[in-house]
């Protein structure tokens, strides 16, 4: 049995979509030969759940937790209230120049890199570690799993949930500090033995800049499902028809209600029989249109909740709804797979989720402003009974959480068999810049 350490910056009993692949790893990685330590912070990052039965899934395993104070602490806005509406709001973030998040490179997190360092090596002499895989948002963990690497002279995996530097809600920096969070990128990318990705284009950028000499190999890992959470969950007794979305609401429903109007001036005799359910966080920007449905629709706000509770919402919907965001595909959309519900899919980047979705027989695509496809869609689906769910094809099978740590395993034995990439000049006291190097010299 070989050894790891996985770095995530949350991890349960914290439930949110963040923290799935790294628990889920944990849980399935000791199939495959490898033993997890988890290094995380002391505490969940603000304002997310808990879920303590996340920890009765995992058994034993070996937490490091390190001290990991926030930025955000100072400048985050106050909550009005501890309501449960209060709590499942979220406020866009607002992050010109000025903004504090904007001088912190590279994220609010910055604090937590030299106690995770710490911690690390003060625990790897009787963890012996043969790899280290370090999973961002947010990119400090990938600086920790860096240096923690460099130090004990063994090979990191570079393990991208979202962007870095081109996430979409990536504060805009001055100038100099772009160069620098730039070339600060390119160089954890480049001391990787292997960079993991559930896109592509989330890394093709700091990747291009690389020569083909430096470049890491790149493995396309998508996120995915757990069989144990829906061998576990409970069908909800949803009313039909019940649309069901899943996860944060980024966007006020525009199409879904001016659609929905369509529908029910056609079908009058369904008003009130239309039922939307919103499970999981709302942002502030669309929380007043959620809030005002089209006559007849009947809208469920529910706060997060553990994941096998929000996989019993989609067993019991009509249709499952999901939406891209900016290119992004939501992770939720493979649990929708599984569920083997309806799906309807509004694009607007054409990435992911469409190349996922197009070849799914009971999915629905159409672009995200296109009411007259979105509408006909919903009276179909409105006009059908309620079917049992379709069982998954192996074409689903694929985005088990099992089937995706058999994947990570493998690409470890790899990467432990050609050794580190990183170069013996890396610091040796676990700096995030080498001495003598300023930010003007950084750039690429």
């Amino acid at each position: 049995m070989r050894n790891v350490l996985l770095v995530t910056r949350n991890f349960a009993p914290t439930s949110h979509v963040s923290v799935e692949r790294a628990i889920k790893l944990a849980k399935y990685l000791p199939e495959f030969g490898w033993r997890p330590t988890i290094l995380t912070g002391d505490r969940p990052s603000a304002g997310l759940p808990s879920d303590p039965a996340l920890l009765e899934q995992l058994g034993g395993i070996d937490i490091l937790r390190a001290r990991a104070p926030e930025f955000s602490l100072f400048y985050r806005r106050p909550a009005a209230s501890a309501t449960q509406a209060s709590r499942a709001l979220r406020s866009a973030p607002r992050r010109g120049p000025w903004h504090p998040k904007s001088w912190l490179v590279p994220d609010s997190q910055v604090l937590w890199y030299p106690f995770g360092v710490r911690t690390s090596l003060r625990a790897a002499p009787k963890a012996h570690w043969d790899a280290v895989v370090a999973t961002s948002f947010p990119p400090t963990a990938l600086l920790i799993g860096r240096s923690v690497a460099a130090r004990l002279g063994i090979p990191y995996v570079a393990d991208f949930r979202d962007a870095w530097t081109h996430y979409h809600h990536a504060p805009r920096r001055p100038a100099a500090l772009a160069r620098f969070e730039r070339w600060l990128e390119t160089r954890v990318l480049a001391d990787a033995a292997a960079v993991v990705a559930v896109d592509y284009r989330m890394v093709a950028a700091p990747l291009a800049r690389l020569p083909s000499s430096r470049r890491p190999p790149f493995h396309l890992i998508p996120n995915g499902y757990d069989e144990d959470d829906f061998a576990a969950a409970r069908p909800r007794e949803l009313p039909p028809f019940s649309i069901v979305h899943a996860g944060q609401l980024r966007r006020p429903p525009s199409t879904l209600w001016a659609a929905l109007t369509r529908v029910l001036n056609d079908r009058p005799e369904l008003r009130g029989h239309v039922h939307v359910w919103q499970i999981g966080f709302v942002d502030a920007a669309a929380a007043a249109e959620l809030d005002g449905p089209p006559e007849g629709v009947v809208v469920h706000r529910v706060p997060p909740v553990p994941q096998r509770e929000a996989i019993g919402y989609m067993l019991g919907a009509d249709l499952l709804l999901v939406e891209e965001f900016r290119g992004v595909m939501p992770s939720k959309t493979l649990q929708y797979l599984r569920a083997g519900r309806p799906i309807l899919g509004l694009l607007d980047g054409r990435g992911a989720l469409e190349e996922v979705l197009r070849a799914v027989p009971h999915a629905h695509l159409t672009d995200l402003d296109d009411v007259d496809r979105t509408a006909a869609v919903l009276g179909q689906l409105v006009a059908a009974p309620r079917g049992e769910p379709i069982p998954p094809s192996p074409d689903v099978l694929v985005y088990s959480r099992r089937e995706i740590a058999r994947r990570f395993a493998e690409l470890l034995e790899v990467a432990c068999a050609h050794g580190s990439r990183q170069a013996a000049s890396d610091p040796a006291d676990g700096s995030l810049v080498p001495s003598g190097l300023t930010t003007a010299r950084s750039t690429p």
